[in-house]
């Protein structure tokens, strides 16, 4: 079975930016003087994980109930600048549409939390019929996060899809470790914070690399 698997909100969306600023209107809420400025931000998402990062940046003091709590603020703050902000990258909806016209099934495969995913479909959703989409997960369909491979042998096993004729597409190198791992081809489409020093390695228009995937596989 065919498959392109969208791993990552920022494959979909840029949003990289809203977050930012939802993370640090959230640490003023909290009593913190915290502040992630871009380029310290830019080497956070080299992880994925906002709550991880909140642990990690208060060198360890901070525990999951703490973060949990900031985490909330911040997710608030990123709804309201998230309205009217949000929009499909280039060859996105190229890619979705391309999806459905083969008979290829498509997955939304992410391990953020439900409330941010939530978050960004609700936004996306005047461009993007996400019931189009044959699965979407979130953290908790997964024992552990990217980049290990969990949340793809899940969706290989639940979709029942051969790997040879799926690819995943991921906008972070860490993430792309994820897929690979899981034996699964990978397109890495980085977004406007995604670090990366090897510019073969990157997908500039992510419609033809998946059309020219699966017109390759038929032949």
């Amino acid at each position: 079975m065919k498959s392109i698997l969208i791993g990552s909100i920022g494959v979909l969306t840029e949003c990289s930016e809203i977050q930012r600023r939802a993370f640090n209107e959230a640490f003023k809420d909290f009593g913190l003087d915290w502040y992630w400025n871009v380029a310290n931000y830019v080497k956070m998402l080299e992880t994925p994980g906002g709550i991880d990062r909140i642990i990690k940046y208060s060198n360890l003091k901070f525990d999951q109930n703490i973060a949990n709590k900031i985490h909330s603020l911040k997710i608030k703050y990123f709804d309201l600048f998230s309205k009217d902000n949000l929009k499909p990258r280039d060859g996105i909806l190229d890619v979705i549409n391309y999806a459905h016209n083969n008979d290829i099934k498509l997955g939304f495969i992410t391990t953020t939390n439900e409330a941010t995913l939530n978050l960004v479909m609700k936004n996306l959703s005047k461009f993007i019929d996400f019931s189009q989409f044959d699965l979407i997960t979130y953290d908790k369909f997964a024992k552990n996060k990217k980049p290990d491979p969990d949340i793809y042998n899940y969706t290989i096993e639940k979709l029942k899809l051969t790997p040879k004729t799926s690819l995943a597409i991921e906008n972070t190198l860490e993430s792309c470790n994820s897929s690979i791992q899981a034996n699964l081809y990978t397109l890495f489409y980085p977004g406007e914070y995604s670090l990366c020093e090897d510019n073969s390695k990157i997908i500039k228009n992510i419609f033809e690399a998946v059309k020219s995937f699966f017109e390759g596989n038929q032949q």
